[in-house]
């Protein structure tokens, strides 16, 4: 008997498989274990904020590092016993933390001194400390923790809180590792429900989710090992979204595979040789799905934006794995199982009669009458989509965390205690051309002061570099929210007429730089802004060369493309409705646009390609209206099963603390379900039969 055509293949596959998983679960770090931070915040060496930061850490060393805010508020006015209290809480935090830090000198400090840290009515008082040295989130989260212990011994009537960017990296860290555990379970037990659900057999409903743990252990440990090898950057958000990808794909595959298997097992009662059959048919739709959500993904590597471009090798490694356990592990354990996969039913058994299922019955209204069924879907799909005009962007990471953090409610409270402008000063860095003298800084900051939305700016201490007097630093203060759009747009004025601002102060030939919250997310709005149009470029074509390989054809990626890019638009509209509009959000991140378009196009044209093959099979047979009848009837059950299975694990990152994951959760959702119960069911039938002969061009048609 030829080897391959036993259950022993299936079973070898298996067992590969698992070995792989076990030896890797030995030798390999998780992939939260090597995670890291984005160097720079995600922006290139060469961006004008970090240029600034650099010359900050060359110029003025002293200067150097991540500020940790110490907030502490009392219902009364602080008094004079208090502040020394608190001063010398400080010093000892600062002594005793595993951190690398330093504070302020504040007992050396004249009283006076103490009004810069200390709100109007006397009831807030903060002061930063200086973390250098490499900041990890869990190390971080660690070391607030004990100073909050000795914040609540040494000023028990005193509410202390600790923000700024060390103290949201240790509750980032906290959060993302409570969440992750939380995604899991929310993802295994949806999918599970769901698959009871829909197909009323448990073993059918577990072998997915088999199938998907055994390939999340090996993709988790492989993207580890890399991470130790520093051969990737591993972003924390990246890998929450990973694991709803592999869940979900696998998944998608699973019914793909399961469909045909069970069609193929009417009339063939052997599990290896109905097995055969049916991975020669889905064999194509899946190299093609896993192939355009590769290419999706890598193109990424595009992005000039670190946060970005991580994705890439991440989802890259993961989506080759999930690939391969398409191809290989997935049919394995379904021939494994054979027929009692589908206990209680029997999938030998035919069915009888001649009634049409209701993909049929929609499939033969679409045919008949294609405008009539495709005009009213098109219109509400472009009515959605010009909803995203009214899109406003928020840049606050903060905005994104849930309010009962503690870096928030420190946040929250200097916001209310002190100006908005207090809350992220911006540096300035002057450069010239000559020795630069007290007088020339001072010219400078009047008129700096005078320019549009500033409050003030201040040349603190010695402004003029130790190290090469030819630089100088100055504090900036904006009136309004330095994360707010519209100081960007301040700022960025600022830079444009940098030339008349150094003329006005008699310093022609000096250069300004920038540095802070403000000037580093101008440049991050500036950057992502450049890389969505980018990287949805090269995403179009490089797609549409995958579909027109895939169809054989010029003019199916045209109009799959098309319908697939304004299933995105609507999808984005919606979600500004339901974000902005209804839940009253001030604004929605500004990575949720990329973010949606990249999963939306790489997934959302999973169902098409899918509905293609099938309809190019019946093609073999019957004419074009036959074709698209028979392959919408046969392959509305699983796609439109796999596509609300797809939706629903997205869902899940609804569940999650921040924003983001819950916005680009809801868009994703959203889109799938219009381009699996909308896109692939009406418009793609529609247009083909409107095209007729010249839905596949240059191929001829019956």
């Amino acid at each position: 008997m030829n080897f391959f055509k036993t259950k022993k293949w299936a079973l070898i596959t298996v067992s590969l498989w698992l070995i792989a998983m076990v030896v890797l679960s030995i030798v390999a770090p998780t992939a939260k274990e090597v995670s890291t931070n984005a160097k720079n915040g995600g922006l290139p060496d060469e961006a004008q904020s970090i240029e600034a930061k650099q010359y900050i850490k060359t110029y003025f060393p002293t200067s150097e590092g991540a500020p940790l805010f110490v907030v502490m508020h009392s219902d009364e006015p602080f008094t004079k016993m208090q502040y020394n209290e608190a001063i010398a809480m400080l010093d000892h935090m600062v002594e005793t933390t595993t951190l690398e830090a330093k504070v302020l000198p504040l007992a050396q400090m004249p009283p006076q001194a103490l009004e810069a840290f200390t709100s109007k009515d006397k009831q807030t008082f903060f002061v930063p400390i200086t973390i250098t040295g490499e900041i990890e989130g869990k190390v971080a989260k660690q070391a607030i923790n004990k100073m909050a212990q000795q914040a609540e011994q040494a000023l028990p009537t005193v509410d202390t809180y600790f923000t700024g960017p060390v103290a949201i990296a240790g509750d980032a860290y906290e959060m993302f590792t409570k969440a992750d555990v939380v995604l899991m379970v929310s993802t295994v037990f949806v999918i599970l429900i769901l698959l009871i659900i829909i197909y009323r057999s448990p073993l059918l409903a577990f072998i997915p989710l088999v199938g998907a743990g055994i390939v999340y252990m090996v993709v988790d440990r492989v993207i580890g090992l890399a991470g130790e090898a520093q051969l990737l950057t591993i972003d924390g958000q990246a890998l929450s979204i990973m694991l709803i990808l592999l869940f979900a794909v696998i998944t998608d595959y699973s019914l793909l595979i399961f469909s045909r298997f069970r069609e193929e097992l009417m009339s063939e009662p052997s599990p290896t040789l109905a097995m055969k059959k049916a991975m020669k048919h889905v064999r194509e739709p899946i190299v093609f799905s896993g192939s355009t959500i590769l290419l999706g993904m890598l193109t990424l590597f595009f992005a000039v934006f670190e946060i970005y471009r991580v994705f890439a090798p991440v989802f890259a490694v993961a989506v080759i794995i999930i690939l391969m356990a398409g191809l290989t592990l997935l049919p394995a354990l379904f021939e494994i199982a054979g027929a009692k996969a589908f206990w209680p039913f029997n999938p030998h058994k035919k069915k009888t009669g001649h009634k049409e299922g209701i993909w049929h019955k929609i499939a033969r209204f679409v045919i008949a009458k294609p405008w009539r069924a495709m005009l009213p879907v098109i219109v509400i799909l472009i009515i959605c989509s010009t909803q995203i005009s009214t899109m406003k962007y928020t840049f606050n990471l903060l905005d994104s965390f849930p309010e009962e953090m503690s870096s928030i409610q420190g946040y929250q409270q200097l916001e209310k205690a002190f100006s908005k402008g207090d809350i992220a000063p911006t540096t300035v860095v002057v450069e010239h051309k000559e020795a630069l003298t007290e007088q020339n800084v001072q010219q400078l900051v009047k008129v700096l002061a005078k320019q549009t939305g500033v409050q003030s700016v201040t040349a603190q201490g010695t402004s003029i570099s130790q190290v090469d007097n030819h630089f100088a630093k100055l504090t900036l203060l904006f009136k309004d929210n330095p994360y707010d759009e519209v100081t960007f747009d301040l700022l960025e004025d600022m830079q444009q007429r940098e030339q008349a601002i150094v003329k006005e102060a008699s310093m022609q030939g000096a250069t300004l730089y920038y540095a802070g919250e403000t000037a580093e997310q101008a440049d991050i709005r500036a950057t992502s802004e450049a890389d969505l149009w980018r990287v949805g470029a090269i995403m179009i074509v490089l797609i549409g060369i995958m579909l027109g390989i895939q169809t054989r054809s010029m003019i199916a990626p045209i109009y799959m493309m098309a319908t697939i890019l304004l299933s995105f638009g609507a999808a984005l509209g919606i979600t500004v409705i339901v974000f902005q509009d209804v839940l009253g959000y001030s604004g929605l991140s500004y990575r949720t646009p990329l973010y949606a378009f990249v999963f939306l196009v790489a997934l959302g044209v999973d169902y098409s390609i899918m509905l293609m093959a099938r309809i190019r099979e019946e093609q073999r047979t019957h004419d074009l209206k036959t074709a698209v009848l028979e392959g919408v009837g046969k392959t509305g059950g699983v796609i439109s099963s796999a596509g609300l299975i797809l939706a629903a694990t997205f869902a899940v990152l609804m569940t999650q603390p921040v924003l983001d994951l819950r916005v680009f959760g809801f868009a994703v959702f959203i889109g799938v379900l219009i381009d699996t119960f909308l896109v692939r069911t009406i418009v793609i039938p529609a247009l083909l039969v409107i095209l007729g002969k010249w839905s596949f061009w240059p191929k001829k048609m019956k």
